[in-house]
């Protein structure tokens, strides 16, 4: 038995072979519900199946997340959704990554791949393919910004599709002629 234990050692090199331990989470929290404030009034809740902590990569959300902005009366304003998510606590930015949607109060609809929430100062953008879907309208564009509530927002390299009727075009209401 005492050659069995004497036998057995590891060095530090072959313990780090076998896994980096940097790299673990200090912390998971499984069917987690957030909610931010800021001056006393809540602005947003989200809802992720699994959160991690890591000691240098600040928060993940590996399985996506759900978030809401919601006024001051605690209305949705807008709801951004993503298979993946990542908060950088330092630079205070969450970058939601794989298959992006952001809606909007106004029913209109954003797509893209990556788009980062910058908390401070309200704000969302990417630089990455976007679809806007609202009404009849398609937008497609490289690149986005906007207020975190999609209200008002830039499309950067714009094309896309865009149904007129004959009012629209001519300003007139034909029936009434």
């Amino acid at each position: 038995m005492t050659l069995v234990l004497f036998s057995c050692k590891n060095s530090l090199t072959e313990v780090k072979e076998i896994g980096n331990f940097e790299e673990l989470p200090v912390k998971e929290s499984f069917e987690v519900t957030y909610l931010r404030s800021q001056h006393g009034l809540v602005g947003n809740r989200m809802y992720a199946p699994l959160v991690q902590q890591f000691k240098n990569r600040n928060t993940i959300m590996p399985f996506g997340f759900k978030l809401e902005f919601l006024d001051s009366n605690l209305n949705t304003t807008a709801f951004l959704e993503a298979n993946y998510g990542e908060i950088l606590r330092e630079e205070g930015r969450m970058i939601a990554r794989d298959s992006v949607i952001l809606i909007n109060f106004k029913n209109e609809e954003l797509y893209t791949e990556e788009l980062i929430w910058v908390q401070d100062s309200a704000r969302v953008f990417t630089d990455k393919y976007v679809k806007i879907v609202r009404n009849d309208v398609v937008i497609h564009g490289k690149g986005f910004e906007s207020k975190e509530d999609f209200s008002e927002y830039v499309i950067k390299k714009i094309t896309g599709q865009y149904y007129l009727d004959e009012e629209t075009i001519t300003g007139k209401d034909d029936e009434k002629e």
